[in-house]
C-alpha cells in the first residue's frame, strides 16, 4: 500500500470509530452522528481497487480502535452492526445493485446479526425479553425524571407503563428493522453525494426520487399481512403486524415521493418544504395520510407516471 492509501485508511477508520463512540459520549447528538459510521469506510473503499479488502481492513482497524476506547463489547457491537453494514453495502455497490435491494438485503442481515448477538449476550430468549423490559422501564423512568426537572408532571400509572413496555416488546423487531433500513439508506445517500454520484460507481444509484414508486406486487404482501392480524394465534398475528408495518413504511416513502413531486411542480421554497416534512413526521395523522396516498397511488397514479390506458378511454388510469 502507498502512503496515500495508508493515510486514507487511517482517516476512514478513525472517523468511523469516533462516530461510533460518539453515541456513548453524547446521548442524543452522538446517536445521530453514530448512524453515519459506515460512510467513511464506504468512501475509502467503494469504487477503488481491491474494494473488499479495503473495507475489511478498515472495519477491523476501526473495531480495534473502538476496543481501545470502549472495550471489547463495544467493538463486537460495532462489527455486528455498522461494520457488517459497511461490508455488505460495499459488496453490493461493487456489483451495481439497485438501492432498494441493498436496503432490503443489508437490513435483513443486520436484523439477524443483531438478534443473534443479543441472544448470545442475554443467554436465552426469555432473558432477552427481560433485558428489553428492563431497558424500556429504565427509559420511562429517565423520561419522567427529565420532565420533572423541567417542572412538568409526567407521572405514568403502573398500568400505562405495563402497556407501553408490552407494546415496545411487540414492536421491537419492526422498530429495529426500520432503524436499520434508515441507517443503510442514509449512508447510501451520503456516499452517493460524496462520491460525485455515478462518476465513481459507474451506474446511477439514485434516480429521480420524486418519481420513485414501490413495486406493484408489494400490495399483495400488504393485504396478506393486514388480514394476518385477525388470525387467532397471537405469535402469527404479531409477526403479521411487524411485516405489515414494514410494508406500510415503504408506502410512506412513496407518499413522501409524491409530496416531493408536487413541491417541485409548485417550485416551493426549500424552507417551506422542510417545514412541511417536519410537521408530517411529527403528526401521526399526517403520516397515516401520506402512507395511504402511497398505497392508493397504485390505482390513482397521482403523478401520472403511467401511460394512459387506451381501454379506459376518457376515464384516465382509474380503470
Amino acid at each position: 500500500m502507498s502512503v496515500k492509501d495508508i493515510a486514507g485508511l487511517a482517516r476512514a477508520s478513525f472517523a468511523s470509530a469516533l462516530m461510533f463512540l460518539a453515541g456513548a459520549i453524547m446521548p442524543l447528538v452522538g446517536g445521530l452522528i453514530m448512524v453515519f459510521a459506515p460512510a467513511p469506510l464506504l468512501g475509502y473503499a467503494v469504487g477503488r481497487s481491491r474494494s473488499l479488502f479495503r473495507i475489511c481492513l478498515a472495519t477491523v482497524l476501526s473495531a480495534g480502535l473502538i476496543a481501545i476506547g470502549g472495550g471489547v463489547a463495544a467493538a463486537t457491537a460495532y462489527l455486528a452492526s455498522f461494520g457488517l453494514a459497511a461490508g455488505s453495502i460495499c459488496f453490493m455497490l461493487e456489483r451495481r445493485q439497485p438501492f432498494e435491494l441493498i436496503v432490503l438485503v443489508v437490513t435483513t442481515l443486520l436484523v439477524f446479526a443483531g438478534t443473534a448477538t443479543a441472544l448470545a449476550v442475554a443467554g436465552s430468549p426469555s432473558a432477552l425479553v427481560q433485558m428489553i423490559q428492563d431497558q424500556l422501564h429504565a427509559g420511562i423512568i429517565r423520561g419522567q425524571g427529565f420532565y420533572k426537572s423541567l417542572g412538568v408532571n409526567a407521572a405514568i400509572t403502573p398500568d400505562t407503563q405495563a402497556y407501553i413496555i408490552d407494546t415496545g416488546i411487540r414492536l421491537a423487531p419492526v422498530l429495529l428493522s426500520l432503524m436499520a433500513a434508515l441507517m443503510v439508506l442514509l449512508n447510501l445517500a451520503v456516499f452517493w453525494r460524496w462520491s460525485g454520484k455515478e462518476q465513481r460507481l459507474g451506474y446511477i444509484l439514485f434516480g429521480d426520487m420524486a418519481r420513485w414508486s414501490a413495486p406493484e406486487w408489494l400490495i399483495w404482501p400488504l393485504l396478506v399481512t393486514g388480514f394476518g392480524w385477525f388470525i387467532p394465534m397471537p405469535p402469527v398475528a404479531i409477526v403479521a403486524l411487524d411485516f405489515f408495518l414494514c410494508i406500510v413504511a415503504v408506502y410512506f416513502c412513496q407518499g413522501l415521493a409524491i409530496m416531493a413531486f408536487y413541491f417541485r411542480q409548485l417550485r416551493m421554497p426549500l424552507a417551506a418544504r422542510a417545514l412541511i416534512y417536519f410537521v408530517t413526521l411529527a403528526q401521526p395523522l399526517l403520516m397515516a395520510i401520506v402512507g395511504a396516498a402511497g398505497i392508493f397511488d397504485l390505482w390513482v397514479d397521482f403523478r401520472r407516471l403511467k401511460r394512459p390506458n387506451a381501454a379506459a378511454r376518457n376515464l384516465g388510469n382509474f380503470l
